[in-house]
């Protein structure tokens, strides 16, 4: 049973990250990011915040991303 318990977990996942409302949260996020790495904190911190309250999780989410991100361009600068 455990088994088809992470895969009912896992299709429910990638439902919740296919939902509009998914795509608007992360689109948010990934504007936030990058306000912040222009030295717009005000406004980063208010699209993060808008991002939150369409999907609490998102966070979470765009950590895990700017993790890979970062491991890759380290690799990258590495070759």
């Amino acid at each position: 049973m455990g088994i088809l318990t992470t895969s009912r977990e896992n299709h429910m996942a990638d439902q919740h990250k296919q939902s509009p409302e998914h795509q608007k949260a992360h689109d948010l996020a990934e504007e936030a990011i990058d306000k912040a790495a222009e030295g717009n904190q005000k406004e980063a911190t208010q699209l993060a915040n808008e991002a939150k309250k369409i999907d609490p999780k998102i966070g979470d989410e765009m950590a895990q991303e700017v993790e890979a991100d970062r491991k890759q361009a380290e690799k990258f600068q590495k070759s």
